[in-house]
């Protein structure tokens, strides 16, 4: 079945040869808690994936066609780190505060399969839709009767590719795109209470290259939101 993907405009079409993809995984992750609310761990992880399903884009008459294929097999390993800290350490003031990260770096490959008549850009590449990195982090204050708190995020992800390319078009690549958000709660007055909720303040721009040209590129905008609550 042929249909057109409603942004991008590109068609799809479903590939009826496809078999099923299998992974074995193997995960080691070491924790340590120093304080309550507190945690450090770092974990490994390893991925073999036997058959897996890609997609792939190349260019027709009039328009984009995007179909789905197995590669012969794939790798993927990496290395995450996880870090929740209360910053009384930093003095009396910081004892509301608590920072915490998330840092995950991987690498992938893809050994692919030449054979079903489609010349790849890349006969070694990473694998479709895995970023080589993954941050993390944010900072929390909370007051001492827990009516009051805030928190900022903040998350990057990698360089990865959306679709691979077929000669003579290069890959389709999503760009790295920085995102901050931030969430507030507090008291009015008695049991009333409110909220403000702030998402994509930097409003960075999603951006899909194809080499040096821009296949498709966006600003999804900001979004505030208030609320309020009353409990008695």
């Amino acid at each position: 079945v042929t249909f057109r993907d409603v942004l991008g405009g590109v068609s799809v079409t479903g590939n009826a040869n496809l078999v099923r993809a299998l992974i074995d995984n193997i995960d080691l992750r070491w924790e340590a808690f120093p304080n309550p609310g507190e945690v450090f761990s770092i974990g490994v992880f390893a991925k073999r994936f036997d058959r897996p399903i890609e997609r792939v884009e190349q260019s027709t008459s009039g328009a984009y066609q995007a179909r789905f294929q197995n590669a012969l097999s794939a790798t993927n390993a990496g290395v995450e780190i996880e870090v929740r800290k209360q910053l009384g350490f930093l003095g009396e003031w910081a004892n509301a505060y608590t920072g915490f990260s998330n840092l995950t770096l991987m690498q992938s490959s893809v050994d692919l399969d030449t054979t079903g008549g489609l010349s790849v850009t890349d006969n070694s590449r990473r694998l479709v839709g895995q970023a080589p990195y993954v941050v993390n982090a944010g900072l929390t204050y909370s007051s001492a009767s827990g009516r009051t708190n805030a928190t900022i995020l903040y998350n990057v992800v990698g360089e990865r590719i959306t679709a691979a390319g077929v000669l003579p078009l290069p890959n389709i690549v999503e760009k790295p795109r920085h995102v901050v958000d931030l969430s507030l709660r507090f008291p009015i007055r008695g049991s009333l209470s409110g909220r403000l909720d702030a998402r994509n303040l930097l409003d960075a721009r999603t951006s899909f290259m194809q080499g040096n040209l821009e296949r498709e590129g966006f600003n999804a905008g900001r979004t505030l939101s208030m609320g309020f609550s009353w409990r008695q």
